[in-house]
């Protein structure tokens, strides 16, 4: 019975944290360490559940995949690559946009999660990204883009690129892509959305590649932990993204940057 709780807590973790710009995965590190978890099992765990929150994006914003994967779409990519033309929000954004991520994530994988999976470094993480989502709320251009259709490829790659700091745990995912994507002259909304859209295919390879390396040491009560974390994770995931686009669109990032500070400073001074 405990270790359905552990997993309705990890899926209510996961799924409220994991789009928002505040690190689900430095929330789950902490809140793992809290309930005195296996810390190897507990990272697997929680990648695994991911997918859970990964199926509300798909679930909310199921038209646009849809669209990405239309056959007539698919067709005219080539043609789109050779004369760079980007006249709606199509797979080669969303190419350009995981690449880097996926490259840098796959040959230092192992080092990061010898060296960086820890609190300390999620707390200096909350903390530093927490001051610049304050900043850069207060002072980024005026945004020029506000529809997903409007993007570049250039910024899609940007972007993709700035990604790639998600891959040290406590600065978030959604802080890294939202917060270039504004610098950029993106709309915050936007910015929320196409972050979003991304974390779609970059979650869904590191949560396969994960279940493929541990899915023989789970035992039947572990798969049905992770049952739970999962389907808890997509209930959550779903009321989340639609709360925090409801929050975006009255103060932006400042709160969660606020958040960020007083929890990395409130989690350091508990854990000394």
């Amino acid at each position: 019975m405990e270790s359905i709780i552990n997993a309705i807590i990890l899926g209510i973790v996961e799924g409220l944290t994991e789009f928002i710009p505040v690190s689900s995965t430095g929330h789950l590190i902490i809140v793992s360490e809290w309930l005195n978890l296996d810390h190897q099992k507990s990272d697997s765990f929680n990648i695994i559940i991911q997918l859970g929150a990964i199926l509300a994006v798909v679930f909310l914003y199921k038209e646009r995949f849809l669209e990405f994967f239309n056959w007539k779409n698919i067709k005219a990519l080539p043609r789109l690559l050779k004369e760079k033309k980007t006249p709606r929000l199509n797979l080669i954004h969303i190419a350009l946009a995981i690449f880097p991520v996926l490259f840098i994530g796959f040959i230092t994988r192992k080092w990061i999660k010898l060296h960086l999976y820890n609190s300390h470094v999620v707390v200096a993480s909350l903390v530093v990204v927490g001051i610049l989502m304050i900043i850069i709320s207060k002072f980024k251009p005026k945004a020029e883009i506000h529809s997903l259709d409007e993007l570049s490829y250039k910024d899609a790659f940007i972007i993709g690129i700035f990604q790639c700091f998600a891959l040290i745990p406590g600065v978030s995912r959604s802080g890294a892509t939202m917060l270039t994507s504004m610098m950029r002259k993106v709309d915050v909304k936007t910015s929320a959305d196409f972050s979003f859209l991304i974390s779609v295919p970059v979650i869904s390879a590191a949560t396969i590649y994960e279940f493929l390396k541990v899915y023989q040491s789970f035992t039947s009560s572990d798969l049905w932990q992770l049952l739970v974390g999962f389907v808890v994770s997509f209930i959550v995931a779903v009321i989340g993204i639609k709360g925090f686009l409801l929050v975006l669109k009255k103060l932006s990032l400042t709160p969660f940057g606020f958040y960020r500070i007083l929890f990395g400073i409130f989690y350091y001074f508990l854990s000394r």
